[in-house]
């Protein structure tokens, strides 16, 4: 098994240049989406986002300054995934940014799976899910940032037909080390 706290530590963005072209995936029986309903959520997602994240400890801080704006601009973006018992197991934003183009394009933001239920297929589907909510909103296509150090993520997104944007040469020379990782 591959530490990934050895590989470079690089920020990267990865752009998907027609989210209509992606293949729909089912969740597994009784797995569902909800979208954000209020306050009550925010100590749910930081729960969430703290366990399932090795590299950073989200806030509800981080929460308001990622994803400022209103409970009912929130609630058509910001999605829970839910287990088929009712549990809040993960969580991804299907955001807006204009930070690659002058022009506003869907951004995936803030993905998470608690350890518990992560490899049981469900990141695909909720990764998915969170794209056709971009693509809802009226952006067919999307970005999303990341780092040289979450292959799985990488791989994931890779899979689903984002391809990195190298902005920086430490970008092209990180992806260049973990290439061989990337299995799309």
């Amino acid at each position: 098994m591959t530490d990934f706290s050895k590989l470079p530590n690089v920020n990267i963005w990865m752009t998907h240049p027609d989210l209509t072209q992606i293949q729909q995936v089912d969740f597994p029986a009784g797995y569902h989406m909800r979208f954000y309903q209020g306050a009550e959520d925010i100590d749910k997602w930081v729960k969430i986002q703290q366990i399932s994240d090795p590299f950073i400890t989200p806030t509800a801080e981080h929460f308001n300054n990622s994803m400022p704006g209103t409970t009912e601009f929130r609630s058509k973006r910001i999605m829970f995934l839910v287990n088929p018992v009712g549990q809040d197991i993960g969580s991804i934003t299907a955001w807006q940014t204009t930070k690659l183009s002058k022009n506003e394009i869907g951004q995936i933001h803030w993905v998470a799976i608690l350890p518990s239920a992560q490899g049981q297929r469900l990141a695909i589907p909720m990764t998915i899910a969170a794209c056709q909510r971009i693509v809802d909103l009226g952006h067919t296509k999307a970005c999303l940032s990341t780092n040289t150090r979450r292959i799985p993520a990488l791989n994931l997104y890779a899979k689903l037909g984002f391809r990195p944007m190298f902005q920086a040469i430490d970008q092209k020379e990180a992806w260049a080390k973990i290439a061989l990782l990337i299995k799309y």
